[in-house]
């Protein structure tokens, strides 16, 4: 059967570019960022990275993160950690692909990046953890949970529940998830203490109504 494309002349059209969406018309000046980054030392470029992101438009901003981050991995590997840090913070949508794309050109520094990428978005926590578990060998699953749960500890429920609804049943590796409180965690996010949630309701506290003698018309 035949299908009937209609083409719209003028009308921004949004594309699908690694999950993110990014406007069709979006113009990212490739060779401004190349520039930009060429004679830069290594401690500046994070911030160089963060000036790019932040100044380009709403609509280039993803697509321009993505291009600064591979810019800058390019010329000097050990700032990615730094970077993703940066953009990931401005670009909390496009968190996820930002680090798995840096995963992917620099995958000695996965453990780093996962917990920057967390840190930098925690709104997105969940979708960077299982964006970066399919991104990454089996044997490092439970090195990056246990990394982002350390990161960001209070959301350990939320990143629990992207893994088992995503993560886990999108590979073969195995995870064993945390849970319990924070208060039993150690740095590497695992179960290191012997505190736990309570297994019981607390007991109602009941009270009868009282004077506060600090009030101004109290009797």
């Amino acid at each position: 059967m035949k299908k009937n494309t209609r083409l719209f002349v003028g009308v921004a059209m949004a594309v699908a570019i690694g999950g993110t969406f990014v406007s069709a018309n979006a113009a990212v000046d490739k060779n401004a960022i190349k520039d930009a980054f060429a004679k830069a030392p290594g401690a500046e470029m994070p911030y160089i990275a963060n000036s790019l992101v932040a100044k380009a438009k709403k609509a280039d901003k993803a697509e321009t993160a993505m291009e600064v981050l591979r810019v800058a991995i390019a010329k000097k590997p050990a700032v990615c950690v730094s970077v993703v840090s940066f953009i990931c913070s401005l670009v909390p949508d496009a968190a996820a692909d930002i680090a798995v794309e840096a995963v992917k050109l620099t995958p000695q520094y996965t453990k780093d990046i996962a917990r920057a990428a967390a840190k930098a978005a925690p709104a997105k926590v969940g979708e960077i953890t299982v964006a970066i578990l399919k991104a990454t060998n089996v044997n490092k699953h439970q090195m990056v949970y246990n990394t982002v749960v350390a990161a960001v500890p209070s959301l350990f429920r939320t990143v629990n529940q992207a893994v088992l609804a995503g993560g886990g049943s999108d590979s073969k590796g195995v995870i064993t998830t945390v849970g319990s409180p924070i208060s039993a965690l150690g740095a590497d996010g695992s179960v290191v203490g012997t505190d736990a949630f309570p297994t019981t309701a607390p007991t109602p506290v009941t009270a009868s109504a009282g004077l506060d003698p600090a009030r101004y018309n109290a009797p």
